[in-house]
């Protein structure tokens, strides 16, 4: 197809060609006056000579990029405002890893809406105003950040994840006492909103083990990790150790804990004491591509099942993931969603779709999409890539890596925003991975190198003189 728009392209300059050939007479200065300055027809392509620019610089970037990607199985997708300018087995379903939480964010910012928050509640039974409750409940409403301040000093310290939003859980214990509590005879915590899967039995154990992904729950403080260095220790309940966090807290502000957390339900007749919102989805979805945030994309899509279909569950968010991607104009013909951050190899996706996605970007509703994109050389999970190719601060996209798998998709500055799409599948492990997606973000980046449009398509016309006519015999 690229062959065909140059040789279109290269046809239509003859035509100029000629054209400008016939229309040189109109261009002759009259006898006696002095020699005209160089005039640029009409008709010429000098006159807009990007697309002579770009059909010969997509050729070469096609050609580029095959090469680099060699026998290697993947693809690439790469586009201006204008056109596709390369392309390679865009069509085709690839393992795409952390990518995949493009169509994650984009699908819970059109069910979710940008702008809604995640709500933890507390309920008591017994009157607040005496100082002592029966019971205070603590329940889980889906929030990804929600934190305590040990675990936002480590956030802080890492770039991948410096600057992320988070949920304040001292916000809840000051809101306790503030509301005069002093005694609290039980806590209980609730976690219902999803089912009690922690983790996709399509992952592999060691995603547990080494700290991947925290066990997934409704109410989850500290992304489900005890400990968080040199590998995160994840907890085996998260919602009894949210609810242990709210005692520790309780405790050291003065109040009376009695017993250890149990699990329950709201209790008929308790009153909701109050609730603390998480940042709004667009911030929770732009910190879960900046720092590629496992747990935030699964507890999201379990949140689209809720939304969609009464169900949290892993299953009923795909699904509905899915309907809504084709509705927004996606292309997910090959794609096959298993869960919501790409940790399962059974996860599908193309280059096409993880293009269709960024697309969606430049619409407000989905602005988190590329806010939350990692910038090259300076934060989230491309921090410590792309030093010293100058695309430092010009580049920015979503990485993917799982063994074999690596992806970029995002955009890059040459002038004029570039999106791009590439998926590489193979047997390699992540320094080989960063690499592979290196070597090709690169070459991308060069577009449109090509000739100038000098040498491309005509020079100016200049003028020829005509001889004065000879005087008239006497």
């Amino acid at each position: 197809m690229i062959r065909k728009v140059l040789i279109a392209l290269l046809l239509v300059g003859a035509l100029v060609c000629g054209v400008v050939a016939l229309t040189r007479s109109d261009d002759v200065a009259p006898a006696g006056t002095p020699t005209a300055a160089a005039v640029t027809a009409g008709w010429s392509p000098r006159r807009v000579p990007q697309p002579f620019v770009d059909a010969v610089g997509s050729t070469h970037l096609q050609s580029e990029l095959d090469y680099a990607l060699g026998s290697s199985d993947g693809c690439f997708d790469v586009l201006t405002a204008a056109s596709t300018v390369a392309s390679h087995q865009a069509d085709a379903p690839y393992i795409g890893a952390s990518t995949q939480k493009l169509l994650t964010g984009a699908a819970a910012l059109a069910v979710l809406g940008p702008d809604s928050t995640l709500s933890t509640r507390v309920f008591t039974t017994g009157d607040p105003a005496s100082g002592t409750v029966d019971r205070l409940v603590l329940v889980g409403g889906g929030d990804p950040l929600l934190s305590t301040d040990d675990f936002r000093a480590v956030l802080e310290a890492d770039p991948t994840t410096a600057g992320t939003p988070v949920t304040a859980m001292e916000s809840l214990a000051d809101l306790v006492v503030a509301k005069g509590i002093r005694k609290v005879n039980a806590l209980s915590v609730v976690d219902d909103r999803y089912d009690d899967e922690r983790y996709n039995p399509q992952w592999p154990p060691n995603y547990r083990s080494e700290g991947q992904i925290g066990p997934i729950g409704a109410l989850t403080v500290n992304k489900g990790f005890s400990r968080y260095k040199p590998t995160p220790v994840p907890v085996d309940d998260p919602a009894l150790t949210a609810g242990a966090a709210l005692a520790q807290l309780l405790r050291a502000r003065g109040v009376t804990v009695i017993g250890a957390t149990q699990r329950g339900k709201v209790p008929d007749g308790a009153t909701e004491l109050g609730h603390i919102d998480s940042a709004p989805v667009k911030d929770i979805v732009a910190e879960m591509v900046r720092s590629s945030d496992n747990l935030a994309a699964e507890m999201l899509v379990k949140e689209i099942g809720v939304h969609e279909a009464k169900q949290g569950t892993t299953a009923a968010g795909v699904a509905a993931a899915m309907k809504k991607l084709g509705e927004l104009g996606v292309p997910t013909t090959g794609v096959n969603m298993v869960d919501g951050s790409g940790l399962g190899r059974d996860n599908r996706v193309t280059c096409r779709a993880l293009a269709g996605t960024i697309d969606l970007g430049g619409r407000p509703e989905f602005a988190a999409l590329w806010a939350g994109m990692p910038v090259a050389g300076q934060s989230g999970t491309l921090a410590d890539e792309f030093h010293g190719t100058g695309l430092e601060g010009k580049l920015r996209g979503k990485t993917g890596f799982i063994n074999g798998v690596t992806g970029l998709a995002g955009l890059v500055d040459t002038g004029r925003p570039v999106r791009f799409a590439l998926i590489v599948n193979g047997g390699f492990g992540e320094t080989d991975a960063v690499r592979i997606r290196g070597k090709l973000a690169q070459i991308i980046a060069r577009f449109p190198e090509s000739p100038p449009p000098d040498e491309l398509v005509p020079a100016p016309i200049t003028p020829a003189p005509t001889a004065a006519p000879s005087p008239a015999a006497p």
